[in-house]
């Protein structure tokens, strides 16, 4: 079977691909159905498959679909590696639980954020302390203009290259990327309350997570990056435990911090570790992203900014809404074979290696 065979042109054939391939692989499944439908009037639900024991001590989680589109990638990376019996690769006492489509209403959609325009990778915090980003109110009409293809957008293209000419890309990277509470149609937009996804991971990480001693977390995501290569990137900062044993499970080389200014990914808060952490309690706890590229940085801002403005001013059945999903598909999931493989292999070493620290564990 070709590597992408794995991967799907569909939220609804990810789908039925990732149950197929768990029940096949003896797993036992849930679903968690989600209020909305899909674009084909389809259903949609974060599901979930558990294997081997279920009073294991390690457990790792393999999760996709946190930014919607980004779904496209990581289902074909969960279809992949129980296809090829990852399974059986299980260490004694260690089990392994797949959580497909975070946000399934965005991988439905081609969309980077939940059916509320809401960054859910923003979303796991306190509601009654929400951050201030100042630096965001100063590009957001930048972001968004009033026309994609007019004097708006060419006024508003201006404005960003001003800006980065005066305090530097990536000060504009932080500025957008660390998420902001106060523009509901803005782009990184983290919500003002708990998304569907956020609650049903709440619920799901209590039911399934509790009684694990040692935990890894592996989150898929795409979009940050040389084409094709997996970035291991550490997801918390200010626990050296755990920052230390990252390094050792993959690699002192291999892993990047946002807080320490070496990974491609902005320092962000509320991230999806705010439903697995509460969960186990005082169990060591491992959690990675695994950033994979895709296109150059400009194209995939301007993807996701087009996708914005589609929302919030464009038709979606239109030639102009059709191009524009077309592009933030593109920049989030590759659709040739060598990019699939590349993102594959990435993702069974990672796994294999997070196996092999719980095992030691």
């Amino acid at each position: 079977m070709s590597v992408t065979d794995h991967f799907s042109d569909t939220y609804a054939e990810a789908r039925e691909k990732f149950l197929a391939s768990a029940e096949w692989a003896k797993g036992e499944i849930e679903s968690y159905p989600h209020p909305l439908k899909g674009p084909d009037g389809g259903d949609l639900a974060m599901d979930i498959a558990w294997f081997g024991p279920r009073d294991a001590r390690g457990l790792l989680i393999i999760s996709s679909g946190t930014h919607g589109v980004e779904g496209y990638c990581g289902s074909g990376i969960q279809v992949g590696l129980l296809r090829n019996n990852i399974v059986d690769e299980l260490p004694e006492n260690v089990a392994l639980l797949m959580v497909h489509a975070h946000n399934p209403h965005g991988f439905a959609w081609q969309r980077r954020v939940t059916e509320d325009n809401v960054d859910l990778n923003r979303n796991f915090r306190d509601y009654d302390d929400i951050p201030k980003n100042e630096a965001y109110a100063g590009v957001h009409e930048m972001l968004i203009p009033a026309d994609w293809d007019g004097p708006a957008r060419e006024a508003a293209d201006k404005a960003i290259a001003a800006y980065k000419e005066e305090y530097g890309a990536p000060t504009f990277q932080s500025a957008v990327g660390q998420g902001q509470h106060d523009f509901a149609d803005g782009l990184f937009f983290g919500g003002n309350k708990p998304t569907w996804s956020r609650v049903t991971m709440d619920l799901m990480a209590r039911k399934y997570c509790i009684q694990a001693a040692n935990v890894a977390m592996l989150d898929l995501h795409t979009g940050l990056g040389p084409r094709g290569y997996g970035e291991m990137l550490f997801v918390e900062k200010g626990i050296p435990a755990e920052w230390h044993r990252a390094q050792a499970w993959y690699g002192a080389d291999e892993v990047r911090n946002p807080a320490l200014g070496t990974s491609v990914s902005t320092p962000v808060t509320g991230t999806i570790d705010g439903a697995y952490r509460p969960a186990i309690g005082d169990a060591n706890y491992t959690g990675c992203a695994i950033e994979y590229g895709t296109l150059p940085q400009p194209e995939v801002m301007d993807a996701l900014r087009g996708d914005h403005w589609l929302y919030a001013h464009g038709e979606m059945d239109s030639d102009q809404g059709r191009q524009i999903k077309k592009d933030i598909r593109a920049a989030f999931f590759g659709e040739d074979e060598k990019w699939q493989q590349d993102v594959y292999d990435r993702g069974l070493w990672a796994a294999q290696k997070a196996l092999a620290g719980l095992a030691g564990s």
